[in-house]
């Protein structure tokens, strides 16, 4: 039997302290491996920006918008059914039976994107210079199938620190060979040289972390039983992609690659930082939301948190991007990124009204209803999502799209907070008074930049740092002091341990 076969506590006999405990615990390792490997990701991307030209990073991002419907279609969706699925006498078959499927899938995806896809790509752009480019990039899509079981075994036991580690040691890794390759004047292949090294490494250190290896063993039957749940996710998430990647997709389609690089590091500096917030808070979430289906209330307590600490966390550094951002960008990179300006500060804005609104669809997930979640993502997408991007883009360039993509996250978020406030009871004005401290707090990060004005930009950081932490204070602290105590108690008395978690 494996490390992580005695790590995993009756569901019964967990109580909603050990719950909270967990999900700080989670969300805080999460953090750091955000923090590490994210953090790590900006900048090397900020020094890359000054070996590299923006259609290399234009090239790249039309690629990543077929390799992540790839990566979602050829993952079946079972990166979350696992996690949902309750243990079982099968879930060990169910285990191996899923990473042979999976690595199945990724080998065909694969070979699809060699005979059809980047053709496609190629065709679709006008561009035959991205054809090598992404075949190559293509073969990222096996080493994240192969992650799926031993991170879903990690996340299943809240082992968020063992994930953080690997995610830390991907990024890092890739980052470095990719600034090295740049350095010696490989140009667009170092960005691919990051993608792929970051996916392999950290693929490796999820499986020996996970201290499991798959047996030759598989039941088609058992995987069919997770089948009328993951179709659900497969297909909202390949919605959510194609919605996150329509902007990418339309400026790549109708001005090109270097207006799209443009675009990617107003996205990398606005964008990333949200979906990594988003990231790493519905993963820590996720099982729990699982496990309470039919306790209304310890979702809303759970859902209400995620908003309160999304919102605090994420708010000040979009509010810096809005407030500061002609300073930042010349301060950063090189005249060529001027461009990016204006469109980060309508994606600074976007991910502040996505933050606001937490993790609805993991709530919906979580419940068995990924059915809901997928409408939602399909309405907004044709009817809001489409038409905004194409209008602005038409009308107004790159900023246009960021214009578009702003308009389509509140559109999104307001039809999400009406289906919560139907399916868990969720008051509108417990929503609101979860975003208090940080609508407060931004609100003196106005009021400071209004005073300074735009000659002493650096002091207003400051002052604007301070002023906010002054109006969220009362907020963190109880964190903070609830993760020490955490930690104390962790020492002091070990939780209960359970021999029944499948090696």
């Amino acid at each position: 039997m494996s490390r992580l076969a005695s790590v995993e506590e009756p569901v019964a006999e967990r109580s909603m302290a050990v719950e909270a405990r967990l999900i700080r615990r989670g969300v805080a390792w999460n953090a750091v491996g955000v923090m590490v490997a994210k953090g790590s990701s900006i900048l090397s991307k900020i020094v890359l920006a000054r070996f590299l030209v923006p259609e290399d990073f234009g090239f790249i991002s039309m690629i990543v918008v077929f390799t992540a419907i790839a990566k979602i279609c050829a993952d079946l969706g079972f990166r979350l059914s696992l996690i949902q699925r309750r243990c079982d006498h099968r879930t060990k078959v169910l285990y191996d039976s899923a990473f042979w499927l999976l690595s199945g899938t990724a080998v065909a995806m694969i070979v699809f994107m060699w005979l059809a896809g980047v053709p496609l790509l190629v065709r679709f752009y006008g561009e035959p210079r991205l054809g090598t480019v992404a075949l190559v990039m293509s073969t990222i899509v096996l080493f994240q199938n192969m992650q799926v079981v031993p991170e879903s075994r990690l996340a299943r036991v809240m082992r968020f620190k063992q994930i953080a580690m690997a995610d830390m040691s991907g990024m890092l890794i890739g980052s470095a060979v990719a600034i090295a390759l740049a350095v010696l004047g490989a140009g667009v292949w170092s960005l691919v040289a990051q993608t792929l090294v970051a996916a392999a490494v950290t693929s490796g250190v999820n499986f020996v972390l996970a201290a499991w290896r798959p047996h030759l063993r598989f039941d088609m039957a058992i995987l069919g039983d997770v089948g009328s749940y993951s179709k659900f996710i497969v297909g909202s998430r390949t919605l959510i992609s194609i919605q996150q990647n329509l902007d990418y997709l339309l400026i790549g389609k109708l001005i090109g690659a270097q207006a799209l690089g443009v675009y990617s590091i107003a996205f990398l500096l606005t964008e990333t930082m949200r979906a990594q917030a988003y990231w790493l808070v519905s993963k820590a979430v996720f099982p729990f939301y699982s496990r309470a289906t039919g306790r209304g209330g310890d979702i809303r307590w759970a859902y209400l948190g995620t908003v309160r600490y999304m919102s605090v966390t994420v708010f000040p550094a979009c509010m810096f991007l809005i407030l500061f951002a002609d300073h930042i960008i010349p301060a950063l990179f090189t005249p060529k990124w001027d461009g990016a300006i204006v469109p980060m500060q309508f994606l600074a804005a976007a991910s502040m009204v996505i933050a606001s609104a937490g993790t609805p669809g993991e709530v919906l997930r979580g419940i068995g209803r990924p059915d809901v979640d997928f409408r939602i993502n399909l309405g907004v997408g044709i009817f809001v999502a489409l038409p905004a991007l194409w209008t602005g883009i038409h009308w107004l360039g790159v900023p246009g799209a960021a214009l578009a993509v702003l308009t389509y996250y509140c559109a999104s978020r307001v039809v999400f907070g009406v289906t919560l406030r139907h399916m868990i009871a969720l008051p509108t004005r417990d929503l609101f008074r979860a975003l208090q401290h940080a609508v407060l707090g931004c609100a003196l990060m106005v009021a400071v930049r209004l005073l300074v004005g735009s000659s002493h930009w650096i002091v207003g950081i400051l002052l604007a740092t301070a002023a906010y932490l002054i109006a969220v204070l009362p907020l963190i602290l109880p964190f903070v002091e609830g993760f020490r105590g955490t930690r104390s108690r962790a020492a002091a008395r070990p939780l209960k341990r359970e021999s029944a978690m499948p090696s």
